[in-house]
C-alpha cells in the first residue's frame, strides 16, 4: 500500500494507489505460481529495506512524499539495475491498480467490450462465411472436437500407435500436421497446454496471461539487458497471442543462408510455393485502414511528411473488427491462429490431438527415433509408437526438451545461436484523440529501413498494460495515464546480430534458462531506430515525445534528435522485450554449427525432425510465423516421402 500510494498519486481523472490497489492486487495474483510469489515477496522486501540505507527508515514507515522522492531517485538513476528493479517492483502494482472497469470507464475506454461478444450467440460481431469449416459459433459443438482428448480427464495410461507424432501445435507443429494429414498419414498431435475456445477469451491481461502464456508471461532472458521473452502455452502456441502479422522473409536472408550456410535447398524461389500455401490457409490480407485507428493515422502523417514508406500490415485476420486484444486471444476467431485454422483442418483430415500432455522422452532403437513418452495432466502416462517424430515446441522449449531427454548431446550447437528480435517502443502525447484500445494493436508499419534490419510496427496496448510500460512514478506518471486517450505508442524491432543460448533451468521443472547479451552493433542500431521513431512522432505533430531513455526521457524539438547521432548507447539504456526467439536447433550443412540437416532431420538421430522457430537458421528481421509455417510444410513433404 505504501508503494502504491507513493508511485501512483491521484490524477485529475484517475484515482491513485492505496488500499483499493491492494484488493486488486490480490485478485490480479490469483493462480500465481509459488515461484512467482517468492519473486514478488523478494521484490517487496527489497524496496522496503533499500529505503533504510537512504532514509534510515523502511519504505512503509516513510511519509508518502518522502517515499515518492526515494522512488524518483531510482527512476532517474544512471544505474540500470536500480531502474530495472524499480520497474519489476512496480509492475504488479501498476497492472493491478488499472485492471478495473472503473479505471477504463474514467478514460473512456471499453473494458467490457469483449463480454458483449461472448454473450452474442452469433459468430462474434462479424459473422464469418460458412465455407470456413474450422470456424463455429461461440459454444456450438463441432465434429473435429471429437478428435481431441483432454489429458486432464484421462484416467488410464495410454499406449498409441501412429505414423507421425507431432509435439506442439504452434506455427510449425500445426502446419506440419496439417500437411501430413492431408496426405493421408496417421498423425497424433501432443500439446502441453489446453485447448481454449473463444468463449473463454476475456481479453483481460492478467487472466489471459495465466491461461495462454508460458510461465504466465514471466519468462526472462538474463544478460546485460533483462528481456522478457514471450511465448504461448496452449493449442495454437504463440500464434494465439501474436498480433497476426504476416511477412515472408526478405530476399537478403535467403542469400545469406545460401552464401554463409550453404543452404541451397531452401532458396527464396524454392520456399515460395510453401509461402503461398500458408497465405491461402491464413487468408493473409492488408489490415483495413479504418481499423488501424488513431495510431495508424499519426504514423502515416509523420512518415509521409518525412518521405518514408508506410502502409497497413499484412495480417491473418480478414474479418477483424478491431477490438484491439489480439495478444490476449482473439474473441471472435477472426485472427486465423493455428487453433482456428491448421489444427481444426488437421483433425478434419484424420489427425488426433491430446492436450495437457507434456512430452518427457523419446524411444530410441537402433539409432532411430521410434516414439515418445509423455506425462498427462491427470498424472497418467502416455506411450506413443511412431515412424517419425516432429518436435515443434518452439525455440525455447525444444532445446530444453532435448537436454532433459538427453538427446543430441553431442551437438555443440544445441541451444545456441539464439536470436530474439529485440523490441522497444516510443510513446507520444497528442492533442487529438488516439484511443489505442479501439484499433488493431499492430496494424500499421514503416518499412523504409527494412534493409537495415529495422522495422517499425504498431504496439498499441490497453490502459493497464500501458501503465506497466511507463517506467515513471509520481505526478508525471499519473498525469500521463490521465491522458490515455491521447497517448500513442508505436513499436520497433531490430534484426539482431547478438546471439544467446537456452538450456534447461536447474531443478525438476521444465523451464528454460535463457542468456542473452546485446552487442555494441545492436545497441547502436536500436538507438538509431528510437531516434527515427521520435522523428516520425515529431513530424506527426506530437505535443510530447517520450523515448524514456536515461538522460533523455523526453524529446521536444528536432534539435533534440542530435542526441541519437552523438550518443554511444549501451544495452542498459533500453527497455527491451522479445517475441520471436529463433535458431536454437538450427538447420545447416555442418554438424558442428547446426543441429539439423537441411531436411530438418537431426544430424545424430534418424527420424527425429524439428519444425519450429528453433530450426530457423538465423534472425529474419521480420515476424517469423509465415517462414516457420512454410518450412514446416516442406518438412512434412520430406517425412511423407521417407515413410
Amino acid at each position: 500500500m505504501a508503494l502504491a500510494a507513493a508511485a501512483i498519486p491521484d490524477g485529475e481523472i484517475l484515482p491513485g494507489g492505496g488500499e483499493v490497489t491492494l484488493s486488486r492486487l490480490k485478485r490480479w495474483l490469483e493462480g500465481t505460481s509459488d515461484v512467482h510469489w517468492l519473486g514478488i515477496k523478494a521484490l517487496l522486501w527489497t524496496a522496503e529495506l533499500a529505503a533504510v540505507a537512504a532514509t534510515a527508515r523502511p519504505l512503509s514507515k516513510l511519509p508518502t512524499e518522502t517515499a515518492r522522492r526515494f522512488l524518483e531517485c531510482w527512476q532517474h538513476s544512471q544505474l540500470r539495475p536500480r531502474r530495472a528493479l524499480l520497474r519489476a517492483i512496480l509492475t504488479p502494482l501498476k497492472a493491478a491498480h488499472y485492471d478495473d472497469p472503473d479505471m477504463f470507464a474514467r478514460v473512456g475506454s471499453g473494458y467490457g467490450k469483449v463480454e458483449a461478444v461472448k454473450r452474442d450467440k452469433r459468430d462474434g460481431l462479424a459473422a464469418r462465411p460458412a465455407r470456413r469449416l474450422s470456424l463455429v459459433s461461440v459454444d456450438e459443438p463441432v465434429r473435429w472436437m471429437q478428435k481431441v482428448r483432454d489429458g486432464r480427464n484421462l484416467r488410464e495410461d495410454l499406449t498409441l500407435e501412429c505414423e507421425v507424432v507431432v509435439i506442439g501445435t504452434g506455427a510449425g507443429g500445426a502446419a506440419c500436421a496439417y500437411e501430413l494429414a492431408s496426405r493421408g498419414r496417421a498423425v497424433l498431435l501432443l500439446e502441453e497446454g489446453d485447448y481454449h475456445r473463444r468463449s473463454s477469451f476475456t481479453a483481460r491481461a492478467a487472466e489471459m496471461s495465466r491461461k495462454l502464456y508460458r510461465d504466465q508471461g514471466l519468462t526472462l532472458a538474463v544478460g546485460n539487458v533483462g528481456t522478457p521473452v514471450w511465448a504461448g502455452r496452449a493449442v495454437g502456441g504463440s500464434t494465439v497471442i501474436n498480433s497476426g502479422t504476416c511477412y515472408r522473409a526478405p530476399p537478403r536472408i535467403f542469400q545469406r543462408w545460401e552464401e554463409e550456410l550453404g543452404l541451397t535447398e531452401i532458396a527464396r524461389d524454392q520456399l515460395g510455393p510453401y509461402y503461398e500455401r500458408v497465405e491461402r490457409m491464413l487468408e493473409v490480407t492488408p489490415a483495413k485502414r479504418e481499423l488501424t485507428g488513431g495510431i495508424g493515422r499519426v504514423i502515416a502523417r509523420g512518415a509521409g511528411a518525412l518521405g518514408y514508406t508506410h502502409h497497413p500490415i499484412h495480417r491473418n485476420a480478414p474479418d477483424c473488427d478491431g477490438q484491439g486484444v489480439c495478444v490476449f486471444g482473439c474473441p471472435t476467431g477472426a485472427k486465423r491462429s493455428t487453433d482456428v485454422s491448421y489444427v481444426p483442418q488437421s483433425l478434419l483430415r484424420g489427425a488426433e490431438l491430446i492436450t495437457a500432455a507434456e512430452a518427457t522422452g523419446v524411444h530410441v532403437e537402433g539409432g532411430r527415433a521410434r516414439g515418445v513418452r509423455a506425462r498427462l495432466a491427470s498424472g497418467r502416462e502416455l506411450d506413443v509408437r511412431a515412424e517419425a517424430i516432429v518436435l515443434a515446441g518452439g525455440a525455447l522449449m525444444t532445446p530444453v526438451f532435448l537436454e532433459r531427454a538427453r538427446l543430441l548431446s553431442n551437438s555443440p550447437a544445441l541451444g545456441k545461436n539464439l536470436s530474439i528480435h529485440p523490441a522497444t517502443r516510443v510513446i507520444a502525447l497528442f492533442d487529438e484523440s488516439i484511443d489505442m484500445a479501439n484499433a488493431i494493436p499492430q496494424g500499421y508499419m514503416v518499412d523504409e529501413f527494412m534493409d537495415e534490419g529495422i522495422m517499425f510496427e504498431g504496439g498499441s496496448t490497453p490502459l493497464d498494460v500501458t501503465a506497466i510500460g511507463i517506467p515513471w512514478v509520481g505526478s508525471s506518471f499519473s498525469g500521463l495515464m490521465d491522458r490515455y486517450r491521447n497517448v500513442a505508442q508505436f513499436g520497433l524491432m531490430i534484426e539482431d546480430s547478438s546471439r544467446g543460448a537456452v538450456r534447461a533451468a536447474p531443478g525438476h521443472t521444465a523451464r528454460p534458462l535463457i542468456t542473452y547479451n546485446m552487442n555494441a552493433h545492436d545497441c547502436a542500431k536500436m538507438g538509431r531506430a528510437i531516434g527515427i521513431l521520435c522523428e516520425i512522432f515529431l513530424a506527426a505533430g506530437a505535443r510530447r515525445v517520450l523515448p524514456m531513455l536515461p538522460g533523455l526521457e523526453e524529446v521536444h524539438t528536432a534539435s533534440d534528435l542530435k542526441y541519437f547521432e552523438t550518443h554511444t548507447f549501451r544495452a542498459s539504456d533500453f527497455d527491451v522485450t522479445a517475441y520471436h526467439p529463433l535458431g536454437t536447433c538450427r538447420i545447416g550443412t555442418d554438424p558442428h554449427t547446426s543441429v539439423l540437416g537441411p531436411d530438418h532431420e537431426s544430424h545424430e538421430l534418424e527420424r527425429l525432425y524439428i519444425a519450429d522457430g528453433s530450426s530457423v537458421p538465423s534472425a529474419l528481421g521480420v515476424n517469423p510465423q509465415m517462414t516457420i509455417m512454410a518450412m514446416a510444410h516442406r518438412v512434412a513433404e520430406i517425412i511423407d516421402a521417407r515413410i
